[in-house]
């Protein structure tokens, strides 16, 4: 048997290590450049009177949204996990459907309907109307369409949780709803950290709603500069101090995870939900449907209800194209960025050591990095270049695919590399005693094993590229139009009812993932009960 050292110095360990370092070379490259691009620079923007008002609203912002998002998402799971109540089944993948709207769309929906002229001045008047473009307003909203990764995170935590903690917390006389916020909510802390987190980001990546309801956070800030003022020296400080709020995120759920572990699966045991009835139930059912209620039924609502096809038939000619756009790009950013997961994760499986992993993590830092943020990188790499050569980038389409997968990479990996999981080296090596050439192990191995896995991954980012929008509106070659730009240019001119088909079609395309990442949440939560069950027989057959 080979030793350790001597197969790790191999060539397939040489191999895949250069092809990680080449990746994370290429992904990490825009970073690098915003980076760059704003220390290099003398007077820095950011620490202006200007900078200084786009980072604090940013930061109250995702202060606000992000309170909101945590208190909705960890109160749903909680009753979602251990109390039973009339409808808690619909309810368990229903609390996932915010996911489906992208956030622009749910504002440019919420624009109208408390509008001069939507359904609320109706009821209450004009002048009763609550100012929704304001920071409240795009805190509301960005707070319903980002609460699910706190949902389904801590969804998840909790269906795993140790029944012997409750025991222990209710045998020693705590009430249930004291034994279940003291007790399983502090043991779900790192899940609860890191679904905030990433809701975070979002909120902090945030374009759209930002520019529609008029907050000057830092994505606004950027598009501003470079846009209005051709400012890409600005704009690269804007973006530094707005990846540094991402890091800053990063780095706190990382922190968050220190010093917790699983709990032994031994340990574990089956619990039965609480029981809720009369007006405990009704309360239940009632604080599960509002975020379902003002997240997805009320913008979809808007929407559909502005969705004329006569009237729009001037929008609809130019859908098409759009459409098409869409799912080229989609189509094409997701087999590239299959084609790069499934190099990484091949060279994550042959190479080991510290810089392999250092490298790993750089190739798949951009999904902590907003899209505005890639988009100047990419725009002052392009300039660099251009410099440097004397040769102006070739721009359009294949520069915004550049920014699409350095940014969406870690989506598709993060699923491959799950499949790739599955699958064990010592088939690999029964294989090839057996004579299967590498090529073979692939076809006919490891491709029907994880071929699932890298579907999913492509899926995600497919439907991650088609509702991006700040990199899209910096980086699209002229007169390319996709879903996502032309909502947002239809929307931004009070045309709703011409959006109203291309939101409704990313309505549609986030549908699957959010009920599919819901379904997954509440099987993994049956799974472990009918384990906890089957390991509660066992023990009591081994005690008889």
């Amino acid at each position: 048997m080979p030793d350790a050292k001597q197969e790790n110095s191999g060539p397939r360990n040489r191999r895949g290590l250069g092809a990680i370092i080449l990746i994370a070379l290429l992904a990490a490259a825009p970073i690098a450049a915003v980076t760059a691009g704003a220390i290099g620079a003398g007077e820095n923007l950011l620490f202006g009177a200007r900078g200084i008002h786009y980072l604090s609203t940013t930061l109250f912002l995702c202060l606000f949204a992000g309170a909101g998002a945590g208190v909705i998402g960890a109160g749903a799971a909680m009753l979602i996990s251990l109390a039973e109540f009339p409808g808690r089944k619909f309810f368990a993948i229903a609390l996932a459907l915010p996911f489906a709207i992208p956030a622009y769309v749910a504002a440019y929906a919420y624009g109208d309907l408390f509008g001069p002229f939507g359904a609320v001045a109706g009821v209450i008047g004009p002048q009763a109307l609550p100012e929704i473009r304001s920071l409240p307003g795009a805190a509301f909203v960005l707070m319903l369409t980002t609460y699910p990764y706190v949902y389904l995170a801590m969804t998840a935590s909790l269906s795993a949780r140790s029944a012997s903690l409750m025991e222990a917390a209710r045998a020693l006389g705590a009430p249930p709803l004291r034994a279940s916020f003291e007790i399983l909510l502090t043991a779900s802390r790192p899940a609860f950290f890191g679904g905030l987190a990433l809701a975070l980001m979002e909120i902090a990546a945030d374009y759209g709603v930002a520019d529609y309801f008029g907050v000057p956070t830092l994505s606004v800030g950027i598009f501003r500069t470079w846009h209005g003022l051709g400012d890409l020296t600005g704009a690269m400080q804007l973006a530094a101090g707005l990846f540094a709020v991402a890091l800053l995120l990063v780095l706190m759920e990382s922190a968050s995870r220190k010093g917790r572990a699983s709990e032994d699966v031994r340990a574990a045991r089956e619990s039965r939900p609480f029981r809720l009835s009369g007006l405990h139930a009704a309360g239940a059912m009632a604080l599960c449907a509002l975020p379902i209620l003002f997240g997805f039924i009320a913008p979809a609502g808007v929407l559909a209800a502005k969705l004329d096809l006569d009237a729009s038939a001037f929008a609809l000619r130019h859908l098409g194209d759009a459409a098409r756009h869409t799912a080229f790009i989609a189509a094409a950013g997701a087999m590239i960025a299959a084609a790069l997961s499934l190099i990484l994760a091949y060279g994550a499986r042959a190479a080991r050591g510290r810089l392999a992993k250092i490298a790993l993590r750089a190739a798949t830092l951009g999904y902590a990095v907003p899209g505005a943020v890639m988009a100047i990188g990419v725009l002052a790499l392009s300039a660099s270049f251009a410099r440097i050569t004397g040769h102006a980038v070739a721009g359009g389409v294949m520069v915004l695919l550049y920014a699409y997968v350095a940014r969406f990479l870690t989506a598709g990996y993060n699923a491959t590399a799950g499949g790739m999981a599955q699958i064990s080296p010592q088939l690999d090596a029964a294989g090839k005693m057996l004579g299967a050439a590498p090529a073979r192990l692939v076809r006919e191995l490891h491709w029907p094993m994880a071929r699932g896995s890298i579907l999913a991954g492509a899926a995600i980012v497919a439907i991650d590229i088609a509702k991006e929008l700040p990199a899209t509106l910096i980086l699209r070659p002229f007169n390319f139009e996709t879903l996502s730009t032309q909502i947002y240019r239809l929307a931004s001119d009070e045309r709703l009812a011409d959006a109203a088909p291309a939101a409704l079609i990313l309505i549609g395309l986030g549908l699957a993932p959010s009920l599919f990442l819901s379904l997954i949440a509440d099987r993994r939560a049956q799974k472990t009960r009918k384990g906890e069950d089957a390991f509660a027989g066992l023990e009591t057959q081994s005690a008889s």
